[in-house]
């Protein structure tokens, strides 16, 4: 799968990498991962790196789907997640900028697009020059869906 996440309890964030050709039914199929994931919680930080990533079908219509999609995760929960975005390339920060002003608009979700991975984690407030130290220094449990419930392919 072109998403994987993980989440590190200690400093209470999710880590998502984001690598090769991703689409828009890949996102989707990443976010029921992650929303029946064993360590889900609604509102936790977000930490989305997106240096690998080499292809993407997204568009402005797709980013709004995307954007609702997020928003009514959860019914009747109202939470606002931070969501930290990493994009060195230029296609992707772009896309990515979109998101974060249509985030703004929407409200539900903060953006926030970083093209430097410094300027990212700082932004998380965790202490590293890389994603390479972080990942290094926390500690981090895999994705694993719940027990209680069925796998929703899309």
């Amino acid at each position: 799968m072109p998403i994987e996440f993980c989440t590190c309890l200690k400093r209470d964030f999710l880590l998502a990498k984001w690598t090769g050709k991703v689409s828009f039914d890949d996102i989707l199929a990443g976010m029921d991962a992650y929303v029946h994931d064993q360590h889900y919680r609604p509102g936790r930080p977000e930490l989305i790196d997106l240096s690998g990533v080499t292809e993407t079908d997204l568009n402005f219509k797709l980013i709004s789907s995307l954007l609702r999609e997020v928003n009514n995760q959860i019914s009747g929960i109202k939470v606002t997640t931070k969501t930290v975005v990493y994009s060195p390339l230029d296609t992707l920060f772009g896309l990515a900028r979109m998101y974060e002003t249509l985030a703004e608009l929407a409200g539900g979700i903060e953006v926030l697009t970083f093209d430097n991975e410094e300027d990212a984690l700082t932004k998380m407030g965790l202490p590293y020059p890389t994603f390479d130290a972080l990942r290094a220094a926390e500690k981090f449990e895999p994705a694993s869906r719940r027990n209680d419930e069925p796998s929703q392919a899309r």
